[in-house]
């Protein structure tokens, strides 16, 4: 039995050690697939400020400091909806100057197009279109729309174009670039004078990337090897928390809780409570602002700011189930007052 022991512990930490190496190098071998969504994210989110920024501008120009931009949408690819909180009052003219200069035709393939749309009755009351292929159409110049409900939809036909592109275009002149290098090898083997210069392949930043990689994950295996072997983590009893000694965990005390901000969880004794994104985020907002109000549309905005449609109902939801997760705290409690919003204070 003492053999078969020792030899079953070292299988665990051959796997543990090789397979965290293989890991690493399919991560790197597969990188470059997120590349395009990545950068399409990036480009989305600055679409979305700039959007977010004409409202800012729209508001103001009508004398309206007070009430919010709602969150951006982009309802489909290249779509953005810009919504907000009250009424708007603006003029055709303010809406196509903002839009020339925030978001000048010059960035985009095939220019974009702006429609006004009224909330209640469904139809487009303004529109124009702005274009790098053909004359821009600009009707009702002059002319202002009265107080009223309206959302703003802005469509780019080929806002990722570009995007795509350059990705194309660069993996062409990869290809391309590594057709060159090998018909040069080939030349070099039939050239025995050329041989000197093979040495310049060591020149090559790829190749100095594959080697660099590859001692670095050599000089990780032996690192997760050693860790694992002298390293055990340990559950240690502290002024009644349950405090763990590996060197991650990050939080701070809420009751007889501690607060596990980096693994979002809570921990008691023994017990350890797993908290969803939102339970989370919302423990995280009512613990920095500990026996202060803070209203339901701060903690709405700060919560789904990034995710269009919400309603007071699913905060309401996720604040109940927060409350059974720190029911082991009698004296820890989430107070509702009604209309206004949730403050954590102790009793």
């Amino acid at each position: 039995m003492g053999v078969n022991s020792s030899f079953s512990l070292l299988n665990n930490r051959f796997v543990a050690v090789y397979g965290s190496a293989f890991v690493m190098v399919a991560v790197l071998f597969f990188a470059s697939s997120f590349t395009k969504r990545t950068d399409r994210d990036l480009r989305a989110k600055e679409i979305n400020l700039i959007i977010r920024e004409m409202g800012h501008r729209l508001l103001l120009q009508a004398g309206d400091r007070t009430s919010r931009v709602l969150p951006v949408t982009e309802t489909k690819e290249g779509t953005f909806l810009l919504t907000f909180e009250k009424e708007l009052v603006f003029n055709n003219d303010s809406l196509m100057v903002l839009s020339q200069t925030l978001l000048p035709k010059t960035q985009f393939p095939s220019g974009y197009t702006v429609t006004v749309h009224d909330c209640l009755k469904a139809g487009i009351v303004y529109g124009f279109q702005v274009s790098n292929t053909s004359p821009d159409v600009l009707p009702c110049k002059g002319r202002g729309q009265l107080p009223g409900c309206y959302t703003i939809e802005i469509t780019f036909p080929d806002l990722y174009k570009n995007d795509e592109n350059v990705e194309q275009k660069q993996a062409a002149n990869d290809l391309l670039s590594v057709e060159n290098k090998s018909i040069t090898l080939d030349r070099l083997e039939a050239n025995p004078k050329g041989k000197d210069f093979k040495m310049r392949i060591f020149d090559n930043p790829f190749f100095i990337m594959v080697c660099s990689t590859m001692l670095v994950l050599l000089g990780i295996t032996f690192w997760i090897g050693r860790i694992r072997k002298n390293v055990t983590p340990a559950l240690v009893q502290h002024q009644g928390h349950a405090i763990f000694t590996d060197s991650l965990l990050e939080g701070s005390a809420i009751g007889k809780f501690l607060f596990d901000v980096k693994g979002h969880r809570l921990l008691l004794g023994t017990e350890v409570i797993s908290l969803t994104e939102k339970e989370y985020k919302i423990l995280e907002l009512l613990n920095k602002n500990f026996g202060e109000l803070i209203p339901r549309e701060t903690l709405m905005q700060e919560i789904w700011i990034n995710e269009g449609v919400f309603t007071g109902r699913s905060l309401d939801m996720f604040v109940s189930k927060l409350r059974k997760k720190l029911s082991s705290d009698p004296a820890l409690k989430i107070t509702n007052v009604h209309g206004k919003g949730y403050k954590l204070e102790a009793a």
